[in-house]
């Protein structure tokens, strides 16, 4: 039987893109065994601005030594702070939208009382998100898995110990993916790159602004219609290798 498997970064306040490969999935991994990049996704995302334009909301961080993985990386003490920043700006800018209460009641309830480990955070943000959109692959953390490796190669033995032979791919991944094809080829893994087309809706007025944290389409047209718009078979699959 096959069995399709997604390994990702966790991230904050993912765009639609996230969840439609979670869509996909059996088996959704948390790729969390990896270094931790500051500037990066997996600590902010963007809500739309009052003056139309995309609005950076970045987790509150200390400093933490160069090198250290997603998992251990750890919350301010006090984070009340970012957490109430944050839920301010999404009620500020969402707030007039006709779903926002059902995504702040989903929400905030972790920002209230949120874990110490960014990684921790993240992954209730979206695993909260996935159970109201109706997603419910098999979750698991790579750095709790007896695998080792890096890029490729650590994508290869995670696949292989969870007796995968097809791999369904954000785009960005086939910089060094396709590196090592003739390991999948021998491997007997097909991995297959999303591109999907995001979807336009209706965001109150003024230009639309693509690509936002999933939390401005939650909030504009609901987890029902954003959980269509994930099975709508937008998404157009790319052999790789």
């Amino acid at each position: 039987m096959k069995r399709t498997v997604v390994i990702a970064q966790p991230a904050y306040l993912p765009w639609l893109g996230y969840f439609e490969l979670m869509r996909q999935a059996d088996v959704f991994v948390f790729l969390d065994s990896v270094q931790f990049a500051r500037q990066s996704w997996q600590c902010r995302n963007r809500i739309r601005g009052a003056d139309g334009k995309p609005l950076w909301l970045s987790v509150s961080l200390i400093h933490q030594p160069h090198g250290t993985l997603i998992r251990d990386i750890v919350l301010p003490p006090d984070q009340s702070v970012w957490t109430t920043k944050h839920l301010r700006l999404l009620t500020e800018r969402l707030g007039h939208a006709p779903h926002f209460e059902a995504v702040h009641a989903a929400l905030a309830p972790i920002y209230r009382a949120p874990p110490p480990l960014l990684a921790d955070l993240t992954i209730a943000i979206v695993r909260t998100l996935a159970a109201r959109l109706g997603l419910a692959p098999q979750f698991l953390r790579s750095s709790l898995l007896p695998v080792g490796g890096a890029k490729a190669d650590l994508v290869l033995n995670l696949l292989r110990h969870l007796g995968t032979t097809d791999y369904y791919s954000a785009a960005g991944s086939a910089v060094y993916l396709d590196a090592a094809r003739e390991q999948f080829v021998s491997a007997q893994i097909e991995c297959r790159y999303q591109t999907w087309e995001h979807p336009r809706y209706e965001q109150g007025g003024g230009e639309f602004v693509s690509h936002l944290a999933i939390v401005d389409a939650l909030s504009w047209i609901g987890f029902d219609r954003v959980a269509e718009l994930l099975h709508a078979g937008a998404t157009q699959e790319l052999q790789a290798v």
